[in-house]
């Protein structure tokens, strides 16, 4: 009787990033940019928005927030796409917190809070969904 054995594993092997990780991580440098631009024009021409649709604080404190989220944004999108398991945990935050700044400037700029918000959830899943263990 004949024993089967297996192949030996192929160590060497390159990892393939599946299509779900790759828009995670394209997203959240996209939506970083995307967020940094958003905030320096909140700080430095706030006539493109509807200031008083905000739900509390001053475009300016928004502006803020947007800068600094924009650029966690852009790191946490490069650790993704370097398939960093670190930068998994780091999406998961960040498609939470660009759901929760989105929600909360939704009355300054409606349509692209609303687009926002669905890519984040989009993140949201494709990172905790298709997150492989061996990253």
């Amino acid at each position: 009787m004949a024993t089967r054995t297996q192949p030996p594993r192929d160590t060497t092997r390159v990892r393939s990033r599946p299509g779900w990780i790759t828009f995670a991580g394209a997203y959240l440098v996209l939506a970083g940019a995307l967020n940094l631009i958003w905030g320096i024009t909140a700080l430095a021409n706030s006539t493109y928005f509807r200031e008083e649709g905000l739900l509390w604080a001053d475009l300016r404190f928004w502006g803020w927030i947007a800068v600094l989220v924009a650029a966690v944004q852009i790191l946490g999108g490069v650790l993704v796409l370097l398939q960093k398991g670190g930068g998994m945990v780091m999406a998961i935050v960040l498609a939470m917190a660009g759901i929760l700044l989105n929600f909360t400037s939704i009355g300054a700029y409606p349509v692209w809070s609303s687009v926002a918000i669905v890519c984040s959830m989009l993140v949201l899943w494709a990172v905790t969904v298709h997150w492989e263990e061996d990253l």
